[in-house]
């Protein structure tokens, strides 16, 4: 049995081995014959999936150059950025490690990674998806590469859809339901079926996040264009709070799917507690191992208001200011991202590419293929003004902030204004103390 991503928040993920890898441009180490291999160490976590990717990827790299070895060490996803704290304090960190979009930031803007820049032709940066070119950069300067994403799209039953009435779905994300024909069919799945909620949302836990989604669909946005002061307390802010709160009050949701539960979307959407599942696209081999007739769902687009959104998931490769190697650990991490690697990873891992070419492209996903264009689509729905903003070095204490302050509002009665406020408060000290 594999092991789920949702597992690597807390269970730990065996696995410390030492995988030769080679170099692909042409660039000469200079140990190179004159005594053994030039090493590099790479930390990262990861799914049994994903760190099989990893490996075989490493052993291509390898035939194609002599000469270098990378040492991979696996570790659980929080345990991983606990150890690697202590490690950058002490001057003994890895020369590169996996970081997902939210903690990059905080990384960036401490001097703690190398800077990218010498090493990416602007051609070469216009080859990847905007708004993913500009999560890894900080004061314009690229900090890492963006490895993949993963978004989210709307799962819904199309037997329950059917049962309710409901015989046709977007099919194109310019035809994505309104807010309001989206409570339109809430409120129709919730009068037609019974002991069925009409979906689930996957904001739990640090995924609180994905709540920005409705607040970017309405207009606002967290934080300044420059990022310098909250944004939030606005007339889009209090739309997109409300409505979310609507959630729960107009019983839409199950109660026990709120932010700070672990019910996560696709459990309650495998046990046909729900109609449809908010769920990201990484969401998908979990769903299929849950045993699910294929044949019984299907996805379509997230809603949307004054504008389309989504949230930024995915994970970017970055390389660490300390290393003695920073040619070598640049060059490995193009390697990461060319177009064979992405293709061959985010395939085999139900992940999306980066590459713009990619992203267009039709790609051989081993679990729901037929599922994943729709995601596809969903992801260029991300701007760089969105991402910026998940990307702030001080995001991990907003997000905290909003885990605190939606539980609240969704299931303390907390008004929108008191939570926007606090989630406010709480981001201009966190930009003050940067």
């Amino acid at each position: 049995m594999s092991v789920t991503r949702r597992a690597l928040l807390g269970a730990s993920v065996a696995g410390v081995g030492a995988v030769g890898f080679a170099r692909r441009s042409g660039f000469a180490p200079s140990n190179i014959g004159s005594g053994g291999p030039e090493t590099l160490t790479f930390a990262l976590w990861g799914t049994e999936t994903e760190t099989a990717v990893f490996q075989s990827l490493a052993r291509t790299y390898e035939q194609r150059n002599r000469g270098i070895r990378v040492h991979i060490k696996v570790e659980p996803y929080q345990q991983m950025y606990t150890n690697m704290d202590a490690l950058l304090a002490g001057g003994r960190a890895p020369d590169l490690f996996r970081c997902d979009y939210a903690n990059l930031g905080m990384y960036s803007a401490s001097d703690q990674l190398l800077d990218l820049s010498p090493y990416f032709s602007e051609k070469e940066r216009e080859e990847f998806l905007p708004a993913l070119w500009k999560a890894i950069c900080y004061q314009g300067r690229p900090y890492a590469v963006p490895h993949q994403t993963d978004t989210t799209a709307v799962l819904y039953r199309k037997d329950m859809f059917a049962k309710a009435g409901i015989t046709e779905v977007p099919r194109r994300l310019e035809d994505a339901w309104t807010w309001a024909e989206f409570g339109e069919i809430c409120a129709r799945l919730s009068k037609k079926l019974d002991h069925v909620y009409p979906f689930t949302y996957g904001w739990q836990q640090a995924g609180a996040f994905r709540w920005l989604t409705w607040l970017w669909e309405a207009g606002g946005h967290l934080l300044a264009p420059d990022l310098s002061a909250p944004a939030l307390e606005s007339a889009a802010g209090l739309r997109a709070m409300r409505f979310t709160q609507d959630f729960f009050r107009q019983g839409w949701v199950p109660p026990n799917s709120s932010v700070k539960t672990s019910s996560y979307p696709d459990s309650l959407f495998n046990a046909g507690t729900t109609a449809m599942a908010f769920a990201g696209d990484f969401l998908l081999p979990q769903i299929a191992a849950g045993g699910l007739d294929p044949e019984t769902y299907g996805v379509t687009y997230q809603p949307r208001d004054r504008a389309a959104a989504t949230d930024l998931g995915g994970n970017a490769i970055v390389a660490t200011h300390t290393t003695e190697k920073p040619e070598l650990a640049a060059d490995f991490l193009k390697f990461m991202v060319s177009e064979e690697s992405m293709r061959r990873f985010c395939e085999a891992c139900v992940a999306l590419p980066t590459r713009q070419n990619l992203l267009r492209s039709r790609l051989d996903y081993t679990v729901r293929p037929d599922l994943m264009p729709v995601f596809a689509d969903q992801a260029t729905t991300l701007t760089p003004a969105m991402t910026a903003e998940v990307a702030a070095p001080y995001f991990g204490r907003i997000n905290a902030a909003l885990q605190d302050e939606l539980e609240a509002a969704f299931v303390s009665g907390q008004s929108a204004e008191a939570s926007l406020q606090n989630i406010a408060d709480v981001a201009r000290a966190a930009i003050a103390a940067r």
